[in-house]
């Protein structure tokens, strides 16, 4: 058998899996107060911790380990966005999110107890992200084994190689495979995820797995706050990657080039509106232009390199549960029927 190694995002999972199963009058209160009537109705363990992302994410990942069979594993996680690189780089970076209600919030150590009683390795770093964890040990493992990457984040698409490929949890999963002619039942994959190869991000994004990065540099990204080049969408932005690969090389040709030869060049692209006025924005008042697609490029780059994980061997993550630990935890949780 092949070694593989599985990296879990487990930020992202845990809330996957918990807005998966919650009772139907919470699902649709519309505000705190009325999610508040309904917050019993949430699954709780026998001491009325809420247990219901944590339940969903164990049963999701004992079924993924059996059918799947990864001989190595991670977990990684996000503690904090207040402290990380990225929002030293830029203060507002996430700043639109809404605080997590303690219903959720509460189940992240949670889940951290029962992996640590499963024996199942898990990282978590002040200054980084899930993201950059996944990317270190990613590009780490990844040239001596099949690197598979479970998360619903689609940062993770820019890790994608040959020997790595990231499992998307989308809702949209079964429609893409359709608009390929791929029969999903047919395919030996974990439900509810596309598969991502190299192939499969150029088809659906437009650009190599690399490109994502420049991609969301221009376009930006809402829900992580990345402000990108206002008005700069993807009709200009995947033919101008496509011509000049990278923003730098964007802006080395309008940097070296005649107005008349840069408007051409877009035209010959089928970029009908010129975005080239944004592209070259400048302002003392806020970030645009070039200034802002270069510091949303840092943003968007996944690091893979944290240095305090050079020191972590592939033996570290091999996968061997510790049954007793798990049946324990299990037990005191009020999941016995995971036990089966």
């Amino acid at each position: 058998m092949h070694d593989n190694l599985l990296l879990i995002d487990g930020s992202s999972l845990l809330s996957c899996c918990f807005f998966g199963n919650l009772p139907r009058e919470y699902r649709f209160a519309k505000t705190d107060e009325e999610k508040d009537k309904y917050i019993e109705k949430l699954r709780q363990s026998p001491k009325g911790e809420f247990t219901n992302g944590v339940f969903t994410m164990m049963a999701s990942m004992l079924k993924m380990i059996k059918n799947q069979n990864p001989t190595h594993i991670a977990v990684a996680w996000d503690l904090t966005k207040e402290f990380t690189f990225r929002k030293k780089l830029y203060s507002e970076y996430k700043g639109t999110r809404k605080d997590m209600r303690s219903e959720l919030g509460s189940q992240f150590a949670l889940a951290q107890k029962v992996l640590r009683e499963m024996n199942v390795p898990e990282f978590v770093f002040k200054e980084y992200e899930a993201d950059d964890i996944i990317g270190t040990l990613a590009k780490k493992f990844g040239r001596s084994m099949r690197v598979s990457i479970w998360t619903k984040d689609q940062d993770c698409l820019q890790l994608v190689d040959d020997n790595v490929r990231v499992w998307l949890i989308t809702s949209k999963c079964a429609d893409m495979y359709e608009s390929l002619g791929i029969n999903i039942k047919e395919l030996n994959i974990p439900s509810g995820v596309f598969e991502f190869t190299t192939q499969y991000v150029n088809h659906f994004y437009g650009v190599d797995p690399i490109q994502i990065i420049d991609r969301k540099a221009i376009e930006g990204d809402s829900s992580d706050n990345i402000p990108g080049i206002n008005g700069v969408g993807e009709k200009s932005v995947i033919p101008l990657l496509q011509e000049f690969e990278t923003v730098e090389g964007i802006y080395d040709f309008i940097e070296n080039s005649p107005e008349k030869e840069i408007k051409k060049m877009f035209k010959d692209l089928g970029i009908l509106r010129s975005p080239l006025s944004k592209l070259v924005e400048e302002s003392n008042e806020k970030i645009v232009g070039k200034k802002a697609a270069l510091l949303c490029k840092q943003l968007a780059t996944i690091k893979c390199d944290i240095e305090e994980l050079n020191n972590i061997t592939i033996d570290q993550l091999k996968l061997q549960i510790d049954e007793e630990g798990m049946k324990n935890i299990f037990t005191e949780l009020g999941f016995t029927n995971l036990l089966n």
